[in-house]
């Protein structure tokens, strides 16, 4: 029997020690994933395609942020109609602020959010870059400006030079719902729908003698709170990719299936959304979200109203 080639044995050897030590080979950047590490991305900063994005306020970028990034306002991603709040811009307005902030036709970007606080809002960012085609090219730093600290790595305060960028998108994706699609759709055994808010937003308010009961969620909605893929003790950090497969599986989430997430306005449930991608589900967002379908009077589950007999009679 033949000895392998030096080569040959050097790289299995040092494959078989990852292994031993609990580690995996280091992602590219083609890889499907959306979730990246410190670590990842300083070894990825020099790359001449890759621009870093860093979502919150002037006021902190001003005084720290990652080497090279460029600062974006993540409340300018969405915009107030009338009768619901935090919808998706039109596509030529996101297409605007990308070129704005240097992005080009070729760009890989990197978005991170500056504290816990811009974490949804830095989700909803990675939805409206989803919108315009770029989600395949975009990811999101795991823990954001508060994990790169924290594991020392380098910060400045100097706002890099760059010209606008020449993105051009010559055909979008569908990224949303909306409430009628859902509606008709949501009983479909190739359709889930997770509701992204917390439990007492899901099951609501029970009636008591005195009061009406309130609250509940889409009919056939399942409960899944985005509080849940975030680690407890550092809450700007996600869970493992193990935990979040099995909370999403358990929730009844399937890469056969089309997921649909909501929440209360289409912020928590963005980041339910970044999460689908990460692990290749087929997700969509219901942008209006329990706003709006309780607007429209469609069917909720929940606490069940209070019987006639209970309702507090008026003083004669």
């Amino acid at each position: 029997m033949h000895n392998p080639p030096l080569r040959v044995s050097m790289a299995l050897a040092f494959c078989m020690a990852l292994l031993v030590a609990g580690c995996s080979l280091p992602r590219k950047l083609t890889d499907h994933t959306v979730l990246v590490s410190p670590a990842w991305l300083e070894d990825h900063l020099s790359d001449p395609d890759l621009l870093v994005l860093h979502a919150g306020t002037a006021e902190i970028y001003d005084s720290v942020h990652i080497p090279g990034a460029r600062l974006i306002i993540p409340s300018r991603f969405t915009v107030d109609t009338d009768s619901i709040r935090y919808e998706m811009p039109q596509a030529d307005s996101i297409v605007a602020l990308l070129r704005e902030a240097g992005v080009n036709n070729g760009s890989r970007v990197v978005l991170y959010y500056e504290d816990r606080g811009h974490l949804t809002r830095t989700a909803r960012v990675y939805v409206t870059m989803d919108r315009v085609g770029l989600g395949n090219r975009t990811f999101v730093l795991n823990g954001g400006l508060p994990a790169w600290q924290e594991e020392g790595r380098e910060v400045t305060a100097r706002a890099p030079a760059f010209e606008a960028g020449d993105l051009e998108v010559s055909r979008l994706k569908e990224v949303v719902i909306t409430a009628g699609e859902l509606d008709r759709q949501r009983w479909s055994p190739k359709m889930v729908v997770i509701d992204a808010r917390t439990p007492e937003e899901y099951n609501g308010t029970p009636a008591s003698e005195d009061e009406e009961a309130e609250g509940g969620h889409i009919e056939g909605a399942r409960s899944l709170p985005y509080q849940d893929f975030l680690k407890e003790d550092n809450s700007y950090l996600f869970r493992p990719d193990s935990i979040l497969k099995e909370l999403t599986k358990q929730a009844g989430m399937d890469p056969d299936k089309q997921a649909v997430v909501y929440c209360g306005s289409g912020g928590r449930a963005s980041v339910s959304y970044l999460v689908a991608k990460h692990l290749g589900y087929p997700v969509l967002l219901f942008d209006g979200s329990y706003a709006e379908w309780t607007r429209l009077g469609l069917p909720l589950a929940g606490p069940e109203m209070q019987p006639d007999s209970m309702k507090k009679k008026p003083d004669l």
